[in-house]
């Protein structure tokens, strides 16, 4: 069972840990840093619980830019703050990067029947469990309408951050290539 913890919140922190929590994943618990100052200057100031250090991925959630360089001893840190250490993965978007064997870059299976979808399979979700919600508005479309409509959906149910150039379009693009890709291989039944 794989051991993960969590810094910071946000949405997508609170929707991965009601969704992750027992699929072959174990959350060691969630530290949410109170008072950080801008600029942390001295490391030893900040006390990081030692759940943290024992799990096997860290989630950080802070966009803090120093917080990457306080995990330096932890496991996997998956991380949206820029920094250039062997154990931290940076990513602009948490649906980018695979974080376990079920959480990560989203993929589907889907089965088509006489030009409509049948069915879509979640078989790796958005962490945030977008995916799953996605998958549940295709059925009885055709493969065109899913794909036109995919990252409007993934946008509304994507829990990151707006604007341009943004999470919020990461994940519309990533999704959209996820049932792209399943399409293309969809099982006719």
């Amino acid at each position: 069972m794989l051991k993960i913890a969590i810094i910071g919140n946000s949405r997508c922190a609170e929707e991965f840990i009601r969704g992750a929590n027992g699929k072959d994943v174990k959350l060691s618990g969630q530290w949410i840093p109170k008072n950080l100052p801008e600029i942390i200057d001295d490391f030893s100031e900040i006390k990081i619980p030692d759940f943290v250090f024992s799990a096997d991925v860290v989630l950080d959630y802070t966009k803090h830019p120093d917080i990457p360089f306080l995990l330096k001893n932890a496991g996997k840190v998956i991380t949206t703050s820029m920094c250039n250490l062997k154990n931290v993965i940076c990513a602009d978007c948490f649906c980018a990067v695979n974080i376990t064997e079920k959480f990560g870059i989203p993929e589907f299976k889907v089965r088509i029947n006489e030009g409509k979808i049948k069915g879509i399979d979640v078989l790796k979700s958005s962490p945030c469990g977008a995916a799953f919600i996605i998958a549940e508005k295709f059925k009885d479309e055709t493969p065109e309408e899913a794909l036109n409509k995919v990252g409007l959906l993934a946008q509304y149910e994507c829990k990151g951050k707006g604007g341009p150039d943004s999470a919020i379009h990461k994940a519309a693009e990533i999704h959209k290539n996820a049932l792209e890709k399943a399409i293309m291989n969809a099982g006719k039944i």
